[in-house]
């Protein structure tokens, strides 16, 4: 539906997209992910046509549409401000785009009337904007760009101006009515949770390049780099020499921490250097010397907060790096300050990158 071939945009000085390409299908709900800056919104508004690329092709529905102004691209836009002509009733503010097309009122009302009944509206049709709450105003502009029959609708981080609790409830909905519209969406956000929630696939852009391009599982649970490692969740990093490679075991010494083996099929030589990535919540506590485990290393617990449905640990290792071990509350022993630990993890569990 919507493919990108080599774009590059840069201002002044500054390159701020370099060679991105991406392919995202009809109906898919596709997230961009990435810090404040990092040219999400720029992406965007290169595919609805407000501004042009230095370099490469943009085509939707395989049609390119570089030379295609603005009004003549298959698309709808969201702003991160929702922008409800606030002298517009609910109903007109939808009707905007129909009217200026020149489409009759006696075909407008009915189209209008069945999107207010998808957006959950109908009783809000003639409420002016300044009467709406921040999800009712979110609603209203995607009827008010879907209404127009894009082929794709790009939106740009339009949770972030409401509160947590409302911004959850708003993901789930999004994902119904993207559903019912059956239109490809194109979210961009900074929000990793949000990400994770709404893709059916995503990627980081960062440096001016789009990352691994896959499910969010598949970006949490194999991330193809460090940044996407450390960037979705939180992750610990440990500093580790290569000892020895057997097929694709890599046995890792972390120096007085002792040694852990973790699995690759890139080849390394022995004693270099590597990052080793580890996600808190795969980690787990024992009693020292309990068990036999895949991977176990010795530790004493130097901090434990409280987050209601998990406890965090912070265990300090036998060569002074520091773990997060998340673990549930309720379904394990509570340990203290002072406790000492073995935290153990699955080969499969441990991500290998070089500095």
């Amino acid at each position: 539906m919507v493919r990108l071939e080599g774009i590059t945009k840069s201002f002044g000085p500054k390159t701020v997209l370099e060679d991105c390409s991406l392919a995202i299908e009809e109906g898919e709900r596709f997230v961009l992910l990435g810090q404040s800056g990092c040219g999400k919104t720029t992406l965007l508004r290169l595919i609805a046509g407000f501004d042009q690329p230095d370099r490469g092709r943009i085509l939707i529905g395989g049609q390119e549409v570089g030379a295609l102004p603005v009004e003549q691209r298959p698309v709808g836009f969201i702003f991160q401000r929702h922008a409800l002509f606030p002298h517009m009733n609910v109903y007109d503010n939808i009707a905007v785009g129909p009217r200026v097309r020149g489409i009759p009122e006696n075909e407008i009302e009915p189209q209008i009337d069945e999107l207010l009944e998808v957006t959950r509206l109908t009783g809000l049709r003639h409420a002016w904007p300044g009467q709406l709450s921040g999800g009712e105003s979110q609603r209203v502009a995607l009827a008010r760009a879907v209404i127009n029959k894009p082929k794709v609708l790009l939106l740009d981080e339009p949770l972030s101006a409401l509160d947590e609790s409302l911004r959850q409830n708003l993901r789930e909905e999004l994902i119904d009515m993207q559903r019912a519209f059956g239109i490809t969406f194109l979210f961009v956000t900074h929000d990793q949770e949000e990400a994770m929630s709404l893709a059916d696939r995503m990627s980081i852009l960062e440096g001016g390049s789009l990352l691994q391009v896959d499910t969010p599982q598949v970006l949490y649970d194999s991330p193809a780099d460090p940044f996407t490692a450390s960037f979705l969740g939180e992750i610990n990093r440990l500093e580790g020499t290569v000892l020895r490679q057997t097929g694709n075991q890599v046995t890792l010494s972390l120096q007085e921490a002792g040694t852990i083996t973790a699995l690759s099929n890139t080849p390394y030589t022995k004693n270099e250097k590597l990052n080793c990535y580890l996600r808190p919540e795969r980690l787990l506590l024992k009693d020292q010397g309990a068990g036999e485990a895949v991977n176990r290393l010795e530790g004493t617990v130097i901090q434990k907060l409280f987050f209601g449905n998990r406890f965090q640990y912070r265990l300090q290792l036998t060569n002074e790096s520091v773990l997060n071990v998340q673990v549930p509350s309720g379904e394990s022993a509570v340990w203290e300050k002072g406790d000492s630990l073995s935290v153990t993890f699955a080969y499969r569990d441990v991500y290998l990158f070089t500095p």
